[in-house]
């Protein structure tokens, strides 16, 4: 006889069926868009949107080569092969920058939408778009064309069924926020200036010398001039919080690794006789990736290389005659001023001695789920208000705001330059953001220049400006040709890390904090050894070496050694750990773990030491390098009143006592570079079947090859200028955003091995890497 118990088992079993069967049905649902965009289309398509006949090759990395008649056709198929590869990736970054998030997650992505929506990016988008010329606009607009072609054609990705969710057709604009992704990443934001505002007024006098030092001298190596600049020396502070409790634990260095590395030599000095040309920008490390590579060709221009998803052209990469790379200018492009509220709920803000009304702005943000949500902005006369401090308010003026102006136009005209000089010429007119452009031509010509406009104002970022007393911004740039240069030649050779670029002399301070000097210092360091060919540009890019971190592990040990701790067992596991230690961050290495936990723990006890929570984590988490420079000079120099009781010695004792405490905690104790450096390029969505290949521990922050926490190279480059079969490029996972695509991880294992494929460029390379040919007909 059944007892009750088991009837009310069968009971829920019947009825948890249909749930089960639901679940089912929505996973096969999902597979299913999974397997269908697996293929890419090939053989014979008519009537899709072209003018004349054109053909798409795709080779064994599913990299398309475009060939067209016309300009419309090329730029309309580019936008095709984009919204067949990236579609969701292309959806998901115009709804970041837009603000448009949680229409698709709901409210958990509405304080992102609030971010993003501080500043009118609709209304700067309009007018770039406006700004555009006819010519170019209309490329651009075929390229939406393209990109709805294949919305309307193509088998929707499964993220969308995941999400339940269609693609609104692309435009014109949603190009321009595309763009705006990679430039909001790359921006020194509002947010940093006023908490480097705030580092300043906490610490006090020698504040600035201290935790912002524009270089470090040991090891500042600038591109353009030949004496390095002086950096003033560490002044005397005191320990304001002595036994201050640890907040590291809560922090990862979010732009540790941001950046990029470019290199070029004229023919002088390669033994091809040939101008050559490295890239390899570093940015977030997720799937897929940031760049999508292309080769295009119409009458009047042929191009090749890597463009951002939404963006029509070529951003980095060569054509015929010259090839480019750019890194971040990491310079100050806005301005940030405290505002007099009458009352923290008043619009009313004071202006010399009179009281104006701040503009409004009125934002609808949709919720999925949920209620749609009214916000009110406010802007000054200095620009829009990004951070209420109650009755008081701080604003910013920004560049991209004041100068509405897209760099479509620059980077279309690289398209097509002819000659290192002619590219030098075209960015003169490039608004930003600010980019230290590494140009290389078939003339055997390399250069080098910091182009972007950058505002000439005394806090150079470092300070909030006093907004009653200050005039509305002027928008006076440092003029294009007194920004650091190095003019067209056979016998130049230029580099680029991000660090300080300019030598002993310059006028202009132009940023707050640039990188630090470290992986200049080590280009500099490679391309001491002539002549330079492909091989030893490449091997540049894969070195694994780390000079503060080496200096840092022989600092420790001789700190270490001193205190006489060698019996002390955790000492000692770190002292022979750090002396068989190469600087390498290799993925057998040991040593590389404990340098970076005694990094990360020295930098924090020394932050700590003299800043509030409050203010300390914003630093350490904007400007983790700034923070490691002074944490290297200090070291160096030993300035009074860094360190409890003037102990450096103890200091660094200290702090390795926290990192192996730490690496216990997070049970890495006995793991190698390989396990504790690891890093995996994550979906959107978080399902760990769509991430990327994972990547074991193989350099770091501060060595040539980047793989910081949420940052690593993002593609790979060496150009042979004008023999373009040979070197080549490569992406960390695959060219296709679809998960059930064979190229979407298939880059991965290339990578791991630090191979450069060429990017076929003439018609018989093509030919011979073709693995699927699409002919469209009108």
């Amino acid at each position: 006889m059944k007892t009750r118990g088991s009837k009310v088992a069968i009971v829920c079993a019947i009825a948890i069926v249909p749930l089960i069967l639901a679940v089912l049905g929505y996973a096969a649902y999902v597979y299913i868009a999974v397997l269908a965009g697996g293929s890419t289309p090939s053989g014979t398509l008519a009537s899709l949107g072209v003018e004349a006949p054109a053909t798409i090759v795709r080779d064994t990395r599913g990299i398309p080569h475009i060939r067209a008649r016309n300009e419309h056709d090329l730029f309309f198929l580019e936008g095709y092969e984009q919204g067949t590869d990236r579609l969701f990736q292309l959806d998901i970054d115009r709804r970041f920058v837009a603000g448009r998030l949680a229409e698709v997650f709901g409210d958990q992505a509405l304080q992102s939408d609030e971010q993003a929506r501080v500043f009118d990016i609709d209304a700067i988008a309009n007018a770039q778009l406006a700004a555009l010329p006819a010519g170019l606009r209309a490329n651009v607009e075929a390229f939406s064309d393209g990109v709805n072609a294949a919305i309307r054609t193509r088998p929707l990705p499964p993220e969308f069924r995941a999400l339940a969710y269609a693609p609104q057709p692309w435009t014109a604009k949603d190009s321009i926020l595309a763009s705006f992704a990679t430039v909001l990443a790359l921006t020194d934001d509002w947010y940093t200036v006023a908490s480097r505002n705030d580092v300043l007024e906490s610490v006090g006098p020698g504040a600035e010398n201290a935790f912002y030092s524009i270089s470090d001298p040991k090891y500042d190596s600038p591109t353009a001039g030949s004496r390095p600049a002086p950096v003033a020396p560490l002044p005397a502070l005191s320990v304001t919080f002595p036994d201050a409790k640890s907040y590291y634990v809560s922090l990862l260095d979010r732009r540790a690794g941001l950046g990029s590395n470019n290199a070029a030599a004229g023919a002088k000095f390669t033994a091809t006789h040939r101008a050559l040309l490295a890239s390899d920008p570093h940015l977030e490390l997720r799937m897929p990736g940031v760049w999508w590579l292309v080769d295009l060709e119409a009458p009047g221009i042929h191009v090749a290389g890597a463009t951002l998803a939404g963006v029509p052209g070529v951003v980095l990469g060569h054509n015929a005659h010259i090839a480019w790379g750019a890194t971040n200018g990491t310079v100050a492009t806005l301005r940030v001023y405290r505002e007099r509220f009458k009352a923290a709920n008043s619009d009313e803000y004071l202006a010399g001695k009179r009281w104006l009304h701040a503009a409004h702005r009125s934002e609808t943000f949709g919720v999925r789920f949920g209620k749609a949500q009214a916000r009110e902005y406010l802007r000054t006369r200095h620009g829009f208000v990004f951070e209420d401090r109650g009755a008081l308010k701080l604003a910013a003026a920004w560049t991209a705001d004041l100068d509405r102006r897209s760099s479509f136009e620059q980077f279309d005209a690289l398209d097509r330059a002819a000659s290192a000089a002619a590219a030098l010429g075209v960015l003169g007119r490039y608004p930003g953001p600010p980019q230290n452009f590494v140009l290389a031509d078939d003339r055997g010509n390399a250069a080098y220049v910091l182009a972007g406009e950058i505002p000439i104002d005394a806090a150079w970022g470092l300070r909030v400006h006093d907004g009653p007393t200050s005039p509305p911004p002027l928008q006076i740039n440092v003029p294009y040709e007194r920004l650091p240069h190095v003019a067209a030649a056979r016998d130049a050779v230029v580099f680029s890390a991000n660090a300080r670029p300019y030598g002993k002399g310059y006028p202009y301070r132009l940023s707050a904090a640039f990188a630090p000097p470290y992986r200049a210092w080590s280009l500099a360091k490679h391309l001491a050894a002539r002549p330079y060919d492909v091989a030893s540009f490449s091997a540049m890019q894969a070195d694994l070496f780390s000079p503060p971190e080496a200096e840092l592990a022989f600092d420790a040990i001789g700190a270490f050694l001193r205190k006489n701790l060698n019996g002390d067992p955790d000492i000692h596991a770190a002292i022979e750990a750090l002396r068989t230690w190469d600087g390498k961050f290799s993925g057998d290495s040991r040593g590389a773990v404990f340098v970076t936990v005694l990094r990360r723990a020295a930098t924090e006890r020394l932050v700590r030491a003299h800043m509030p929570p409050a203010v300390g984590i914003p630093y350490l988490q904007n400007d983790e390098g700034a923070a490691y420079v002074a944490l290297m000079r200090a070291l160096r120099e030993r300035p009074r009143g860094w360190v409890p009781d003037e102990d450096y010695d103890g200091f660094l004792v200290a702090a390795m006592r926290d990192g192996i405490a730490a690496l216990r905690a997070h049970r890495a104790y006995d793991e190698t570079w390989s396990d504790f450096g690891a890093r995996t390029a994550q979906h959107p969505l978080g399902l760990s079947s769509w991430n990327g290949v994972p990547f074991p521990g193989l350099g770091d922050s501060y060595a040539l090859h980047v793989q910081a926490p949420h940052n690593a190279q993002s593609f790979r480059a060496v150009w042979d200028v004008g023999n373009w079969n040979s070197g080549g490029i490569v992406i960390p996972q695959g060219e296709s955003g679809e998960p059930g695509s064979p190229h979407y991880r298939d880059g991965a294992a290339l990578w791991l091995q630090g191979d450069l494929v060429p990017l076929p460029f003439d018609d018989a390379g093509v030919a011979k890497a073709a693995e699927s040919t699409l002919a469209l007909q009108p």
